[in-house]
């Protein structure tokens, strides 16, 4: 083992312990009223070693005269797709399910919850899609099976290519009702994929759904990051002969240049509060880390060592910076105040660290290391360098992490299926689920903003 654990590692849900009737029982207080004090909301931690996954049945929704298309299982399979990846709840098999959507009450009676019961379904999603001013209409309500009783439910309104975001909002609201944060379900992927000899951007889905190429240019376009709006993606680009900082907008496919002061120009990680951009020049002959104004494009240099100092990234609160550095002889993870002031080692272990990324919710500090065997994996050090723990294991390369903007998944670069691909997976569970196409060799993923 490359790095030694403490204990209280992530864990893995089990086959045993807590029942989802006593989770739904403090929700069900709320959603009733009836609790003693109602504002205390109790919340579920999906990592939790007492916990397995809740089995959740998702059939098909009624399907009413006049909607086109198939919205009713599109739908179906998008939540099963999310709330099977979730970590908090388990998909039982449709092939089980013993009522027909179309003539079942669309609130279960006594009969439809024994019926779901004998099934082992402890949590039943059910849904109606109907013909809307907009186009779509649809309605998705959630029950506990085991207390026979209402959960939540929403209305939704959109066109008819709109169904997969439909379900999406409503994993994210359910997700968020049992463990007080939405999911990330429906935010999108930014990452480079190998056309010919050049690199281009693209786009997907986090689910795999909805690729697009974003820029065709022939040349090599590299290390795209967000605006924190959703709206842009940084990139650098050999387009012109050197590496230089571009900005597209994602609305109408333009890119112009943000930094073209020779040698590399990399980065653009925007700050917090999306005033300033973090990016690496060496302009001086040698890699340093600089904060941009953007208004006024005033850099503010944060490195001054002879090494190479690159890959920097904001803490979620923007008062730190963590980055890479070979000071020590061997390229380790660094961080420091935000205006380059207490650098402060974080990585000891290792001879090649990198990619450092700060979770959203700041704990930890997703990175780039080589195990014993020689290949890269994806280990967490929180910030102040105490405890590391290590994420991926295998005979491949996994790296490039970057988080969902909820904290609980991580996307990665691997060659885990042969070529390389943008897989992702939850923190602390064991399931890795393929993004980009078959036959792309794609890497360097960047995770969106959260989809509200």
């Amino acid at each position: 083992m490359f790095f030694s654990f403490g204990s209280g590692g992530l864990v893995t849900l089990n086959a045993t312990g807590v029942r989802i009737g006593a989770l739904l029982l403090a929700l069900g207080w709320l959603v009733a009223g009836s609790a003693p004090n109602a504002g205390a909301k109790v919340y579920i931690d999906i990592n939790a070693p007492a916990l397995r996954p809740v089995p959740v049945a998702v059939p098909l929704l009624r399907k009413e005269a006049g909607v086109s298309g198939e919205p009713h299982r599109v739908i179906a399979e998008v939540l099963r797709w999310d709330l099977g990846f979730a970590g908090l709840f388990e998909v039982v098999d449709p092939r089980a399910y013993l009522e027909d959507p179309q003539r079942a009450p669309l609130q279960p009676d006594a009969a439809g919850f024994a019926d779901w019961m004998a099934i082992g379904a402890e949590l039943l999603i059910k849904g109606r899609a109907q013909p809307g001013d907009l186009g779509l209409s649809v309605d998705l309500w959630a029950y506990d099976v085991l207390r026979r009783s209402f959960i939540l439910g929403r209305h939704y309104d959109g066109p008819a290519e709109s169904a997969r975001s439909m379900a999406h909002r409503f994993a994210n609201t359910l997700l968020e009702e049992f463990t007080g944060t939405p999911g990330p379900f429906g935010s999108r992927i930014a990452y480079v994929v190998g056309v010919g000899r050049g690199k281009e951007l693209a786009l997907v889905d986090m689910d795999g759904a909805n690729p697009v190429r974003l820029t065709r240019t022939g040349s090599l376009n590299l290390t795209p990051s967000w605006s924190r709006d959703g709206g842009f993606l940084y990139y650098t680009s050999y387009v012109l002969g050197e590496p230089d900082l571009y900005l597209l907008d994602l609305s109408d496919g333009r890119s112009w240049v943000v930094s073209r002061r020779g040698g590399i120009d990399l980065g653009g990680r925007d700050s917090p509060d999306g005033t300033e951009i973090l990016l690496t020049l060496s302009e001086n002959g040698n890699s340093e880390i600089y904060r941009m104004e953007k208004a006024t494009r005033r850099l503010v240099r944060l490195t001054r060592s002879r090494a190479i100092d690159v890959a920097p990234a904001w803490s979620p609160d923007g008062r730190q910076v963590v980055f890479v550095s070979d000071r020590m002889g061997n390229p380790h993870i660094f961080v420091m105040n935000r205006d380059g002031g207490d650098v402060r080692r974080l990585t000891y272990a290792g001879t090649h660290n990198g990619d450092p990324e700060w979770s959203p919710r700041g704990d930890w500090i997703a990175f780039t290391g080589k195990d014993d065997r020689g290949r890269f994996q994806v280990y967490l050090v929180d910030p102040r360098g105490r405890e590391v723990r290590q994420l991926t294991f295998g005979a491949w390369d996994t790296y490039d992490p970057t988080w969902s903007p909820d904290g609980r998944f991580l996307a990665v670069t691997s060659n885990r299926g042969g070529e390389k691909a943008v897989y992702v997976f939850r923190v602390g569970g064991q399931e890795f689920r393929r993004v980009t196409p078959r036959g792309e060799v794609a890497e360097q993923p960047a995770w969106g903003p959260a989809v509200r």
